[in-house]
């Protein structure tokens, strides 16, 4: 696999369409690195805390802890203040525990423009090290909104009614992951006055959390699908904290559909399907 030249010492270099082109699609250098227990365990502690439901025990790292596009892009470009996530697909097939060592590789798959705005694909992969293979835990297509190229203003709300009828729910509260300091954190998403610029009630939650809830719903409903499973989640809409979602999960004979809904309106659409191959 061929890498390109190791990362620039930057704090801050905003995403757009023309860094990342200059950038290419090879494929980054590794980042590697442990999440302690003492992280895993604040995670599910609040995945716990901030639902209704009887809490749950996990021992292995939870989806969010294996992301790695976050890490490897930050390693790069600086801290990720100016981006959304507008779609996901991520495809486990690995569950490590706390404190085992752990690599990611990115590159960027996909650039277009939209609408008027600027979006980018990045494939990563989650791996370990085991002798001389490599095993893979986790491929990621994250679809990021670059908002520094955004327009201010455009984002409208939709609001589409959700009447689904569904075999489980769980009612969660939204909360953030981390506590984020807008004099750290310049232009960020998360904040509330960043996040006003573009038309957003007020600073988004991280990204990561939704697939937690989307992946705790689906144990809460049945076991894991032996060989792994896919996440695809093609409908992300704003929530922030402190609104109360309900998080419904619908099963056929081919996936367990999930959705987010905040009152009767829709928040976020997914599936979880047994592992296929990307496409």
């Amino acid at each position: 696999m061929k890498y390109v030249q190791e990362p620039k010492p930057v704090e801050y270099d905003p995403l757009t369409i023309a860094l990342l082109e200059a950038q290419g699609k090879d494929w980054m250098s590794p980042v590697s690195f442990r999440v302690s227990s003492a992280s895993h365990e604040k995670t599910v502690s609040l995945l716990n805390q901030n639902t209704t439901a009887k809490p749950m025990e996990y021992y292995h790292l939870l989806p969010s802890e294996l992301w790695g596009c976050a890490r490897v892009l930050s390693n790069y470009f600086g801290r990720l203040n100016e981006v959304a996530v507008s779609k996901t697909r991520w495809e486990l097939s690995g569950s490590p525990f706390p404190d085992e060592q752990l690599h990611a590789i990115s590159r960027v798959s996909k650039i277009e423009r939209r609408k008027g705005l600027s979006y980018a694909t990045i494939e990563t992969v989650t791996y370990s090290h085991s002798g001389r293979t490599t095993i893979d835990h986790m491929k990621q297509l994250d679809e990021l909104l670059l908002l520094h190229e955004a327009p201010e203003g455009f984002y409208k709300e939709r609001e589409v009614e959700d009447n689904t009828e569904a075999d489980m729910e769980v009612l969660r509260t939204v909360y953030f992951r981390y506590n984020w300091n807008k004099e750290i954190w310049k232009n960020n998403v998360h904040t509330d006055d960043y996040a006003r610029r573009f038309g957003y009630k007020r600073g988004l939650p991280e990204f990561i959390m939704y697939i937690d809830w989307v992946f705790d719903a689906f144990i809460r409903k049945t076991s894991m699908y032996a060989g792994g499973f896919t996440i695809d989640v093609p409908l992300i809409l704003p929530i922030y904290t402190e609104d109360k979602v309900t998080v419904k999960v619908k099963e056929d004979s081919k996936s367990h559909e999930i959705r987010f809904v905040k009152g009767n309106v829709l928040r976020l659409k997914g599936n979880i399907s047994p592992i296929v191959k990307f496409v």
